[in-house]
């Protein structure tokens, strides 16, 4: 009976020490969270449309421990659709289509904190154009549908893939304590179907998959493009 009794005891604090190492993971190790929208502005025949969306950010150490740990970025929100005045969209990805860069650390680029080590959470909350570079890649789907459909729309093919005279204006991120931006698959069911929106903070370059171009030619990504239309890394 005491045998059992000192097992009981054991087991108890094993799962107390656990419930408190997974307490102390999901909130002493948050280094940095924010909101920020992202807005997207184009020139349809001289007539300005702007859309956007609200993306959230949470950076965490991977590891609570003494001296250097690597910081993991979890990322949760959606793609912006934009439609224009002929019912077509395009989509403003959560990321490059080279994989350059991400949505998690996009808003780094253009809300470069200063003075050093300041968080982004602490900048005032103001537009900022995104550095040319940092543009996230834009999608076309020829059919709504079909996720296979995609094609990269940018400034050599834009006019034709929308039918008008459209062009990209600007980009711009401002930090927001607006809710995250949801509803995508209302406009694109196959996003929730395909299961492709992460559930963990891994690395999404684990899958390879093809983007079609507008020639037909087929560029390798580092990752399966639907992962860049919506995230919900927690």
């Amino acid at each position: 009976m005491k045998r059992l009794s000192k097992l009981f005891i054991v087991a108890v604090l094993i799962l107390a020490a656990v419930a408190g190492h997974l307490f102390i993971q999901s909130n002493a190790a948050i280094v940095d969270e924010f909101n920020y929208r992202i807005e997207t502005t184009f020139e349809e025949n001289g007539a300005t449309i702007t859309a956007s969306d609200v993306i959230r950010i949470i950076q965490r150490s991977d590891f609570v421990c003494p001296g250097a740990c690597s910081i993991v970025t979890a990322v949760r929100g959606q793609a912006t659709p934009v439609k224009f005045s002929n019912g077509k969209y395009v989509f403003v990805l959560l990321g490059t289509a080279d994989h350059s860069f991400r949505a998690g650390n996009m808003p780094y680029q253009a809300l470069r904190p200063l003075p050093p080590n300041r968080k982004i959470s602490e900048l005032p909350h103001h537009p900022v154009n995104v550095p040319p570079e940092y543009v996230p890649t834009i999608i076309y789907l020829t059919d709504m549908a079909d996720p296979e459909s995609a094609v990269i729309a940018d400034r050599d093919n834009l006019q034709t893939l929308i039918g008008a005279n459209v062009r990209l204006v600007n980009v711009s991120v401002q930090l927001t304590d607006e809710a995250v931006s949801t509803g995508i698959d209302q406009l694109l069911p196959w996003v929730k179907k395909q299961e492709e929106v992460q559930k963990s903070n891994e690395n999404i370059s684990t899958s390879h998959g093809l983007y079609p171009e507008t020639d037909n030619k087929a560029k390798p990504l580092q990752s399966d493009y639907p992962r860049f239309l919506e995230r919900n890394d927690w």
